[in-house]
């Protein structure tokens, strides 16, 4: 019986963790604010200013993600042999994360 590869980890250490989480812990709390917002009425163009930041908090993790990516997961695919398989993946990648190229 073949053995089942082991899942891939974006080795993501240190400092970049820690501002990915924190990022992440933001757009929570400005998620949670919105929600309130539209259950309390504000107006429109409030709630869209949260929108605005909360995306802009979630395409940062998204490069910092994607810089680490390519930094480390990537660069060992290709190492190792599986270049073709990485620059699919990464294109695969850039196709739905198209604001960050």
């Amino acid at each position: 019986m073949p053995k089942k590869p082991l899942p891939k980890k974006s080795g993501l250490r240190g400092d970049k963790k820690a501002d990915v989480l924190n990022r992440l812990k933001t757009v929570r709390g400005v998620t949670e604010g919105i929600i309130k917002m539209v259950d309390e009425d504000v107006y429109c163009m409030q709630v869209l200013k949260q929108i605005s930041a909360a995306r802009a908090s979630l395409d940062r993790v998204a490069r910092i993600m994607l810089e680490n990516h390519v930094a480390s997961c990537f660069i060992d695919q290709v190492k190792s042999g599986e270049g073709e398989e990485a620059v699919a993946e990464l294109m695969e990648t850039l196709n739905f994360q198209r604001e960050l190229i």
